[in-house]
């Protein structure tokens, strides 16, 4: 099969429905994978353990999302300022070179949007935040900074993301009025993220959360999902699903094209009739139409 996009009133192949280099999935619910956890952004001196009360582990979910397996992580935030991580180091990419990533994140947050917290709300003020890099991400004491441990890579700080991870999403759930954990997926399709490899093909994926909300936070990652291709291959792809009747379009790219002027001059708008959903946006300035077509 082969994937076939219509944009405005141009047919635009944009490749193979398999992806040209990797996909990654580690599903928690089977194991950890050998993925290690850690914190920063907390001082080395003066330091109580119980006031942070950090913790890692490869616990049950809970009960209501099945009790399986997942990576659990919890942390009190006293510094006004604290990273939680999980990390792992990937092999058998090509040596010294650039690389377009996609990572999806699925995890279980019991925090509703909409509330009021100390220094930040416990949804939205605690950030998600993915990244890799060739070396191994780690906590070290920075002693220009009033001895913190700080980490060796760009995250950026809080809702601003860096050079080696970006921001993602946050821990918020929609408000069902319960205490009760659900499952959230964030990701960062259409804002891929560019790394290189280290010399001996290896890469450090990186993800976890950056937290303004001055409380404890408490989370479950279930799945982490992985897209990486030389930079030179395609942006985007259709990806069987779980089943051979589902596909799912997979968009390692770093850019959203949102008008006509980003498509280019050469794009001119269409007219479209019989579309099977109702569309407020101004259509005329924009059109994708993905579909598949059997190769012959």
């Amino acid at each position: 099969m082969r994937l076939q996009a219509s944009i405005a009133a141009g047919l635009f192949v944009l490749g193979s429905l398999e992806a040209k280099a990797g996909r990654w999935e580690f599903d928690f619910a089977v194991s950890d994978h050998g993925f290690v956890a850690g914190f920063a952004d907390y001082p080395s001196q003066d330091f109580d353990p119980a006031l942070y009360d950090f913790v890692d582990d490869w616990r049950a979910r809970p009960a209501n999302l099945g009790g399986a397996p997942a990576l659990f992580i919890g942390g009190s935030n006293r510094s006004d300022d604290l990273f939680m991580f999980w990390k792992k180091r990937i092999t058998g990419l090509p040596p010294n070179t650039p690389v377009r990533l996609t990572m999806e994140i699925e995890f279980a947050s019991k925090y509703p949007v909409g509330l009021i917290g100390v220094g930040g709300p416990p949804g939205e003020g605690v950030i998600v935040k993915a990244g890799a890099v060739p070396f191994e991400p780690q906590a070290f004491i920075d002693p220009q900074n009033e001895n913190w441990w700080r980490m060796n890579l760009d995250k950026g700080n809080q809702t601003v993301g860096g050079t080696e991870m970006t921001v993602i999403g946050h821990v918020g759930k929609p408000d069902d009025g319960t205490p009760n954990y659900v499952l959230l997926t964030r990701g960062q399709h259409g804002a891929a993220l560019t790394a290189t490899t280290a010399p001996d093909g290896s890469l450090w994926l990186v993800f976890g959360t950056d937290s303004g909300f001055e409380a404890r936070s408490e989370l479950y990652y279930t799945r982490l999902t992985a897209w990486i291709d030389t930079v030179d291959k395609p942006n985007l792809w259709l990806e069987s699903g779980s089943d051979s009747a589902s596909h799912r379009l997979i968009w390692n790219s770093s850019e959203t094209l949102q008008t006509l002027t980003d498509l280019g001059a050469a794009w001119t708008p269409v007219t479209v009739t019989n579309r099977p959903h109702v569309h407020t946006n101004n259509e005329t300035k924009r059109f994708w139409r993905v579909g598949t077509v059997k190769s012959r």
